[in-house]
């Protein structure tokens, strides 16, 4: 079964005083796969999450970033999911795409919760939650139960950021590194090899969408004010195979040195910074 994008994602408001928009979206992409946004007049990140149910545990994706005004209900969105969806004893395991605040800041809903792991922005808590052994070049695996998701390391935007395949329905999500927007490269080097390795395992799995953590350009491919609480006409979330590969050459092509500042592209803008 493909996963449904037929959602029109809250994108903020001209005006947040008069704003409707939950803190909190939920969108069903399939059975077991849920996908969060924030809104953006609680936060100009509106980062999107992840949740993604298996037989015996599951996995999300961030946390969430701090709000202007009131409590992102993550947590309470989160358990009424997984009452509604799993049976007996389900663990959770609360990670994250990267260590970024904007990704992070509500993890402490989840201290205390049972059968929950919350794991520490650390890179030996992250090798060791996900099995990977060598960092940045291995890989590791998380089995949610009939549902096997694959753990690769993806330094360049932040050193301890991931990337997270699911075998069962070829997502792909690449938090910050690879969305339709502005992408911030602060360290190049492990960045292009980031690339160059997510080519690689995409060349021998399938990949049927990749999802990232933001949304920062409209459907022509202009960027949108950094900072702005209202992004009308949006490009959609979601981004494809094609795309994948546009980026990786695009890495390859600006080769080892690459000029600082902005490399446009079809469907995001390469930032170089470090």
């Amino acid at each position: 079964m493909p996963l449904s994008f037929d959602v029109q994602w809250i994108h903020g408001s001209a005006d947040c005083g008069h704003s409707r928009d939950p803190l909190l979206q939920t969108h069903q992409a399939d059975e077991t796969t849920f996908i969060f946004r924030q809104s953006k007049c609680s936060s100009f990140e509106a980062p999107f999450m992840y949740l993604l149910i298996g037989k015996t545990r599951s996995l999300l994706v961030d946390t969430g970033a701090p709000t202007a005004t009131g409590v992102l209900p993550i947590r309470t969105t989160v358990d009424a999911l997984l009452a509604q969806h799993t049976t007996g004893v389900h663990e959770l395991i609360v990670g994250h795409s990267h260590a970024h605040g904007d990704h992070a800041a509500w993890d402490q809903q989840f201290a205390g919760r049972p059968h929950t792991t919350v794991i520490p922005l650390r890179q030996d808590r992250i090798q060791a939650q996900f099995a990977i052994e060598r960092w940045p070049d291995g890989s590791g695996r998380l089995d949610l139960g009939e549902r096997l998701l694959t753990v690769l390391p993806l330094p360049g935007h932040e050193k301890l950021h991931i990337a997270v395949h699911d075998g069962r329905t070829g997502l792909l999500l690449t938090g910050d590194t690879l969305y339709p927007g502005l992408l911030v490269v602060n360290d190049w080097r492990p960045y292009r090899a980031s690339a160059r390795r997510l080519a690689a395992f995409a060349n021998s799995h399938t990949v049927s969408c990749v999802l990232g953590a933001h949304v920062e350009m409209d459907r022509s491919g202009e960027l949108f004010e950094i900072g702005t609480t209202f992004q009308p006409n949006e490009h959609p979330l979601q981004l494809f195979r094609a795309d994948l590969d546009r980026w990786t050459n695009a890495c390859e092509d600006l080769g080892e040195r690459p000029s600082q500042g902005e490399h446009a592209f079809t469907n995001f803008v390469i930032d170089v910074r470090g």
